[in-house]
């Protein structure tokens, strides 16, 4: 069996190690850009920055599988793939924690309004006049969008630490609707994969919709939301802050923009930690090994309901 990993992110040196058993039966092979061996690969593995694409298919004359690196999926044609008769998995597993801690920190501190909060410090001042107005709870009203693997987590946290959860996916039976949850929500994170219909969705328009005060925090996809529009909202107070950890473009041009008191930017690293290599490892493992046994491939993917569908 030939495994391909195609491109490999900065931080994957962990090279996966197969069990005795399966070590000799399969040739693992590391290859970069269009001149990789597709054609000889029974199974395919990516980071995010290596797509394939509908034009890469007829070169996967063998492939079982594609397999994912990441917890989003956007840069694999999933629908072709299957349609070829390949089918396509991921490891949300590997950054699932690191990614639920990021926002959820992100959203007690813009909440808490932490970065306010140091500016008169920082100054001297200890007028308790000068203190911000937040919510008289730890959390609110929060709405998860994106229920799946991370978002599902992430909102069991929150009711631990006393949040009312407002769920949004349309795999979930009594998913609320997004602009209910809009409209409702004192802070809302965003855990849906992207797709053509919810790109952006998260607009001039939507964002105006979110309760005054309300915060918004990105640790899926930066082409979910209209940074702009964010940006210009947490400018005019009517937003109370923004968590942003992907943009549209990364790194962004105008990255300065977003220093400051009312936002909390990190360089698309919610999911880093320092075990993710070996975790990518175990998991391209584990994939492999259910190919070989002819078993189902854990977290495989499908073709589902779209817009706040969780990843």
């Amino acid at each position: 069996m030939n495994v391909l990993l195609w491109g490999r992110a900065e931080y994957e040196r962990h090279l996966p190690e197969f069990p005795e058993p399966l070590r000799a039966e399969v040739r693992v092979v590391h290859a970069l850009g269009e001149t990789a061996p597709l054609e000889e690969a029974d199974v395919v593995v990516v980071p995010s920055r290596q797509p394939v694409r509908r034009e890469h298919i007829p070169r996967l004359r063998r492939a079982k599988l594609v397999l994912t690196t990441t917890s989003g999926f956007d840069h694999v044609d999933v629908v072709g793939l299957q349609a070829a008769g390949i089918a396509c998995a991921r490891l949300p597993l590997a950054r699932r924690d690191a990614v639920v801690q990021t926002a959820l920190g992100m959203l007690l501190s813009l909440n808490r309004r932490f970065g306010p909060l140091q500016e008169p410090a920082a100054r001297g001042h200890w007028d308790r006049s000068e203190l911000p107005v937040y919510n008289p709870t730890l959390l609110g009203t929060v709405g998860v969008v994106g229920v799946g693997v991370i978002g599902s987590v992430m909102a069991a946290q929150l009711e631990h630490l006393g949040a009312r959860v407002l769920r949004c996916d349309p795999l979930l039976r009594d998913s609320l609707p997004l602009d209910e949850v809009v409209r409702l929500a004192d802070a809302i994170t965003l855990h849906c994969e992207l797709t053509d219909e919810n790109e952006g969705f998260f607009d001039e328009k939507r964002i105006a919709a979110m309760r005054p005060g309300a915060v918004l925090v990105n640790t899926a996809r930066g082409r979910l939301v209209d940074t702009n529009a964010a940006l210009a909202a947490v400018s005019t107070r009517r937003l109370a802050g923004l968590g942003i950890d992907v943009f549209p473009t990364e790194p962004p041009p105008d990255f300065a923009r977003f220093v400051g008191a009312g936002c909390i930017v990190t360089p698309h690293a919610a999911g880093w930690h320092p075990g993710l290599d070996a975790a990518i490892a175990e998991g391209i493992v584990r994939a492999v090994s259910a190919v070989h046994a002819g078993l189902p491939v854990p977290y495989a993917l499908g073709v589902g309901p779209p817009s706040a569908r969780g990843s």
